[in-house]
């Protein structure tokens, strides 16, 4: 009777529980994504700047970048974790690259952001005194 009641039985029992958790709040968010109550529109794209609402949304390769990486890194790590049987330790090699993935994004957005006012035909000419 001891042998049903163990650790490692436990921490499966919980790890299901977890699991069927996580996988019932995807499911409700993947519902409301195909109702479409919560749009994917600007998912992958830079937003439209406020001075032009005309401009259309450009895609972002480093948002792209950055999704991809985090889903492939957690995907592997939970495939570890189940194996295991165990969380797997995340060696600092792999937090160093998320936060180089990380920081390309920060980047990409820095540099595209501050192009996006710098148009000359939109300042103000000063006023003549005279």
């Amino acid at each position: 009777m001891s042998s049903i009641f163990n650790a490692q039985n436990i921490a499966f029992l919980g790890f299901i529980a977890i699991a069927i958790i996580l996988l019932g709040f995807a499911g409700i968010v993947l519902l409301k994504i195909w109702r479409g109550d919560i749009g994917l529109d600007g998912l992958l794209a830079e937003p439209v700047p406020e001075d032009k609402p005309d401009a259309s949304m450009k895609a972002s390769l480093s948002r792209f970048q950055f999704l991809i990486f985090t889903f492939v890194i957690a995907g592997l790590f939970l495939l570890l974790s189940i194996e295991a049987g165990t969380f797997v330790d995340i060696p600092t090699n792999v937090l160093a690259l998320m936060g180089i993935s990380g920081g390309s994004y920060l980047v990409a957005k820095g540099v595209g952001g501050g192009s996006a006012g710098t148009d000359k035909s939109d300042k103000k000419k000063p006023k003549s005194t005279a």
